[in-house]
């Protein structure tokens, strides 16, 4: 097994370890993870009917990245929500502390899209920031209109 294929599948395991771990604590919902939703506009109802879905996505995230040599694509997702749920951590009033400590969460991911694109890693980057601006917005969005604030 050549050192690119082993360094794959170990940063896929540590990527399905954070998806599938946090994915089934998702399903069975959190009350601790409440202020990170509210911080997007998500109030208590709505997101004890969100929170297992987006937890149910994890799993399937994470299984993908396991089983699935090269898709950066998902890799790139992998690396925006992880990145994602680390920043909120600050913007729910948490220390910045919260933020550096799940860089495991997210980095992985951002090494496997470096590994599977090779010089087309500055494209993958730029998908990457597409990807995190359409969260950006949608939870500008969310939290500007209280769609989903009860």
């Amino acid at each position: 097994m050549s050192l690119d294929r082993l360094l794959s599948l170990i940063l896929r395991w540590s990527v399905f370890g954070t998806f599938f771990g946090h994915g089934c604590l998702a399903v069975r919902f959190v009350p601790g993870w409440l202020p990170y939703l509210r911080v997007v506009g998500i109030g208590n109802e709505w997101a004890r009917c969100f929170m297992p879905i987006i937890g149910l996505l994890d799993v399937i995230i994470g299984f993908i990245c396991l089983f699935m040599d090269r898709c950066p694509l998902i890799y790139c997702w992998a690396f925006v929500w992880g990145l994602s749920t680390a920043v909120i951590r600050p913007l729910a009033g948490e220390s910045i502390f919260g933020l550096i400590e799940r860089t495991g969460n997210f980095l992985p991911a951002l090494c496997l899209i470096c590994l599977c694109t090779g010089s087309q890693f500055v494209y993958y980057l730029y998908i990457c920031m597409a990807m995190a601006a359409s969260l950006v917005v949608s939870g500008f969005i969310l939290r500007t209109t209280d769609l989903f604030n009860k």
